[in-house]
This record gives C-alpha cells, sequence and structure tokens, in this order.
C-alpha cells in the first residue's frame, strides 16, 4: 500500500468529519438524554454536562478550522471548484458556520433547535459529500 500527502490530507479531513459530526450524535443520542434523566439545569449532572460541551466545543471549533483548511488544499488540488456537489457542500458548509457562530457568541445557555439544525445540517454534508 502506498499513500502520498493527499491521502493523508483526506484522512485527516474524514478524521476531522468524524469528529465534528460522531461528537454531535454521540452527545444528542447519549450524553443530552442521560442529562435530562438526571435532572438537566437543576440535577447533578449540570456539573459534568458543561465542561463536557465546553471541551467539545473547542474540540469541534478545531475540527472545523481543520476541515476548512484540508477541504480547500484538496478541492485546488483536484480542481474540484466547478464541481455541483462541492459547491451545495460549501453553502451547506457556510450554514453550518453561521449556525455555530450564533450557538458560540449569540444564544445564551442551551438552544435545542439551534442544536439539532446544525447536526441536521452536518448530516447534509456528510450526504453531499459523498457525491465528490
Amino acid at each position: 500500500m502506498s499513500l502520498d500527502g493527499w491521502d493523508v490530507i483526506l484522512w485527516l479531513h474524514l478524521l476531522c468529519m468524524a469528529l465534528f459530526v460522531g461528537g454531535q450524535l454521540f452527545i444528542a443520542l447519549a450524553v443530552v438524554p442521560v442529562f435530562r434523566a438526571q435532572g438537566g439545569r437543576e440535577g447533578p449532572a449540570h456539573e459534568w454536562m458543561v465542561p463536557i460541551a465546553r471541551r467539545f466545543g473547542w474540540a469541534s471549533l478545531g475540527a472545523l478550522a481543520i476541515l476548512l483548511a484540508t477541504g480547500i488544499a484538496m478541492a485546488s488540488h483536484f480542481s474540484l471548484w466547478d464541481e455541483t456537489a462541492l459547491n451545495v457542500k460549501l453553502g451547506l458548509v457556510g450554514v453550518a458556520i453561521g449556525l455555530t457562530a450564533v450557538h458560540v457568541f449569540g444564544a445564551k445557555g442551551s438552544n435545542h433547535a439551534l442544536q439539532a439544525l446544525i447536526l441536521l445540517d452536518s448530516l447534509a454534508i456528510v450526504l453531499v459529500a459523498t457525491a465528490l
């Protein structure tokens, strides 16, 4: 098996996508239900939920930065800028960045509708990316 630098860049891109989307799924499907079952903000789970959410938030922002850098590099190297799927994906990425910025900087506390929109948008990005 022979790997070149672009294989490594693709691997890094996919790893960061897995962290970004997989983390959202894990939090939505496993962590949040336990948090709610233990009383939410009023219960003992609040002490561990806040640090988990903050840590994941920083990891997500780092993954998003790497996704942008590796995605731009691959689109340029493989001349994908005119591909319809890439343009749709970029539009969805723009939506994800905007929603994430509102979530991080604008929303006070947890906003379940906003979090759900970010997750759905992220899943749509993965779906569209399969066409590339």
